[in-house]
């Protein structure tokens, strides 16, 4: 039997890579996968040389791989980093993730906070479903805003000028068809991965994982024995992403690449976005001002997060 070896030195392979057909021992493939994210964060200028970064850890394999790998490429710079978890009150579930969370920090040496729905929103996410009853909407529909609004919250509170997501590259292009489908693709250029000043409450989300797949992730974290929560959210079942995930999953066992493709698509159409007139039908819509009630970012007069909020008072104030 012939044991494959390293394309780059005769130690043996550890791994194929699907879309080139190249061989990558332990080492190579560590050196590879932080050299593509220090690829990414330079592509897009994600960060300046002295920025406070706030890193979203959720205690999943994405976040725990992405303080990794951002605590070693930012040795070499001034910027500063802290962890920020979000404690949604999922039962069974989110005290899972903060412990792998709470190891993550640990190793990087770096600060930790944990911020939760309950305090913040006055419910956790499991009461908050349990109080609105048959009639609600997928679990995703409430969690997403709610999580998105205080993760910008504590980002802002920790002084961070970038906040750090583990948004991987799948995720990206599971995004753009989720957009497609939905036929709300313009959507997809109001996510532009090049850091944006858009609001004085608003902190720029930036995306190192990017351009690196959830299979290169699960790798990294295998081989460097980086501890993470490998349970799925139990809600997780609801929502319209699992859907779009087997389309990919199914579509790239004959094109390993596909998912890069998109992703060179959803650039272009970045790049193409600068020349839609910004007074259109599509985009005067869009333009981020601040919620009437929080004064947190919005597009509408109330953000999703108020919205939500007002709905929940409602149902409370008639049982």
């Amino acid at each position: 039997m012939i044991i494959p070896k390293c394309s780059e030195c005769d130690k043996t392979a550890a791994w194929h890579r699907p879309w080139d057909k190249t061989l990558l021992c332990v080492m190579h493939f560590n050196r590879y996968f932080i050299h593509r994210i220090q690829k990414t964060i330079n592509k897009y200028q994600l960060f300046e040389r002295e920025d406070t970064i706030a890193i979203g850890l959720s205690g999943g394999k994405d976040s725990v791989v992405l303080l990794d790998v951002m605590s070693k490429i930012q040795k070499k710079y001034k910027t500063k980093m802290i962890a920020i978890s979000i404690d949604e009150g999922i039962e069974n579930y989110r005290k899972d993730g903060l412990k792998f969370a709470k190891l993550a920090a640990q190793r990087a040496n770096i600060e930790h906070k944990i911020y939760s729905f309950k305090d913040r929103f006055g419910h956790g996410l499991d009461d908050s479903l349990i109080l609105l009853g048959s009639q609600r909407q997928a679990a995703c529909s409430y969690c997403g805003p709610f999580r998105r609004k205080l993760l910008n919250e504590a980002a802002r509170l920790v002084g961070a000028d970038k906040l750090a997501t583990g948004h991987n590259a799948d995720d990206e292009a599971q995004t753009l068809l989720m957009n497609t489908l939905r036929g709300d693709i313009l959507k997809t250029l109001h996510s532009n991965p090049i850091p944006v000043y858009k609001n004085d409450y608003f902190v720029n989300r930036v995306k190192p994982l990017r351009r690196t797949s959830e299979m290169e992730i699960v790798l990294y974290a295998n081989f460097n024995d980086l501890p993470y929560q490998e349970q799925s959210c139990p809600h997780a079942v609801e929502a319209y992403r699992g859907k779009i995930r087997e389309i990919l999953t199914n579509y790239a066992q004959n094109d390993p690449s596909v998912v890069f493709s998109i992703i060179k698509s959803i650039d272009s159409l970045h790049n193409l976005a600068s020349f839609i007139p910004k007074n259109t039908e599509h985009t005067r819509n869009k333009e981020i001002r601040s919620c009437m009630s929080c004064e947190e970012p919005s597009n509408q007069d109330y953000c999703a997060s108020c919205r939500i909020i007002n709905e929940l008072k409602k149902v409370k104030d008639n049982l």
